[in-house]
């Protein structure tokens, strides 16, 4: 019985050496999400926002109303493919590890 929980605890010990591996790397991989040429928003895997650009362009007092429409949907729109980018690799690690499909486990 004993044998089998340390083979469990190196099974655990592995698994958070992966999450944290590729918590790593979605740190360091760069979305863009843009609307059209108005607004560019520049994420990482963890949801974290990078950059903002607007176009100069826009910028006027009759736009406002539109650049905050659009900066809201642009930004919503980069949080969504981050959180797919830090899905699928979590999702892609626990196949690696032969996980069970545990809603929440990763």
């Amino acid at each position: 019985m004993w044998e089998n929980l340390g083979n469990m605890m190196d099974v655990v010990k592995k698994l958070q050496q992966n999450v944290d591996t590729i918590q790593g790397q979605l740190k360091n991989e760069r979305l863009e999400v843009t609307s059209g040429d108005v607004i560019k928003v520049v994420i990482n895997g963890q949801q974290e926002i990078l950059a903002i650009e607007l176009n100069a362009q826009y910028l006027n007092p009759e736009s406002i109303a539109l650049l905050q429409d659009l900066l809201v949907a642009t930004m919503n729109n980069a949080l969504d493919k981050s959180r797919e980018l830090h899905q699928s690799a979590m999702n892609k690690l626990a196949g690696d590890l032969n996980l069970p499909k545990i809603p929440g486990l990763i």
